[in-house]
C-alpha cells in the first residue's frame, strides 16, 4: 500500500510532531515515545536545525516509524522527504504551489497542508492528502502567530472539506478539548507541548492516541 493510500487509516487520532525545540533537541527520542504510545503518523519538525542534522534525525525516525507501520512526514522540505524515503511532507499555507511540491514528492507520497480559514481549504485541494486547520486555540508553537479559530471555525472547515481528505485540528489543544474536536469533524489532532513536556510522554501519547 502506498503512503497516499494509507492516509485515511493512519491520519487518525493522535498526529504526533517530533519537534526539536519542544524536545530539548531530541526529536528522535520523542518520536520513539510517540510510537510507543500508539501514534501512527509523525511529522519531523526541526525548524532551527541545519539540513544535514535534520536529515540524520529524519532517517532514524523514518526507520522507527516504518518498523511499526507508522507514517513519517517531514516539515516543509519536500526534497528532503523524497531523499530520506519519508512518506510525505507537511507544508504551510503559503509554502509554495501544491503542484510544484507534488512534482518533487512524486505521485505516491503524502502532501499535507496547513490552512487557517475555511475558504483556504479549496486552494489546498486537490493535491493535499490531508488538511490541517487552526490554530483552534492559542498556541506558542507557531513561527508566525495567527488568530485563533475556535471549535466553530473547525466545524466550518469540516463542512467545506466534506470528508474528501482527513482533517487535522492544530493549535493549543488540551485533553478536555477532544470531545468537541471530534464532534466538530476532526479526524486527528496535532499535539506538541502536551506530550513533549509530560512526565511520561509515552503514557501521554497513549491517552491522546486512544481517548476515552
Amino acid at each position: 500500500m502506498t503512503p497516499r493510500a494509507a492516509v485515511w487509516d493512519k491520519v487518525r487520532g493522535l498526529y504526533g510532531i517530533a519537534d526539536a525545540c519542544a524536545s530539548d533537541d531530541d526529536p528522535v527520542t520523542l518520536a520513539a515515545q510517540l510510537l510507543a504510545g500508539g501514534c501512527r503518523v509523525i511529522q519531523v519538525r526541526c525548524k532551527r536545525w541545519t539540513r544535514d542534522d535534520t536529515r540524520h534525525a529524519a532517517i532514524e525516525i523514518r526507520q522507527r516509524c516504518h518498523a511499526v507501520g507508522a507514517l513519517c512526514l517531514i516539515n516543509d522540505d519536500a526534497a528532503l522527504a523524497a531523499e530520506v524515503g519519508a512518506d510525505g511532507v507537511h507544508v504551510g499555507q503559503l509554502d509554495g504551489d501544491s503542484s510544484a511540491i507534488r512534482r518533487v514528492l512524486g505521485p505516491e507520497r503524502i502532501l499535507g497542508r496547513s490552512t487557517h480559514l475555511p475558504e483556504h481549504i479549496e486552494k489546498a485541494l486537490p493535491e493535499a492528502d490531508y488538511v490541517a486547520f487552526g490554530p483552534v486555540f492559542s498556541t506558542s508553537n507557531l513561527s508566525v502567530p495567527k488568530p485563533t479559530r475556535g471549535v466553530d471555525g473547525l466545524r466550518a472547515a469540516a463542512q467545506v472539506l466534506g470528508r474528501r481528505v482527513p482533517l487535522v485540528a492544530i493549535g493549543g489543544l488540551w485533553p478536555h478539548h477532544l470531545p468537541d474536536l471530534q464532534r466538530a469533524g476532526a479526524d486527528a489532532w496535532a499535539v506538541i507541548g502536551q506530550i513533549a513536556s509530560a512526565e511520561d510522554p509515552t503514557q501521554a501519547s497513549r491517552m491522546w492516541a486512544s481517548p476515552s
